[in-house]
């Protein structure tokens, strides 16, 4: 049996709540991008002051409930 024969006996034999992790990981195996974002490095560069108050004054709006939804934003750009 080939790998690939292999591969897809694996997939066959998947509980139905596992297929979405299966597809994500083979998928990401599949697109070189998408698994060098997934390995990149994690930005280590410092954030400048304001930076750093722009990301605290929107965690201070989420915590207030000031913000829009994905489907509020779909519904405004006619998506």
């Amino acid at each position: 049996m080939t790998p690939r024969e292999q591969l897809h006996q694996l997939v066959d034999t998947l509980p139905e709540h596992e297929l979405a992790t299966a597809e994500r990981v083979l998928s990401a195996l599949s697109d070189p991008v998408r698994a060098a974002l997934a390995t990149a490095p994690r930005d280590d560069e410092p954030l400048t002051d304001a930076e750093a108050e722009r990301i605290a004054a929107g965690e201070r709006d989420i915590e207030n409930g000031r913000m829009v939804t994905d489907a509020q934003v779909r519904t405004h750009l006619g998506l």
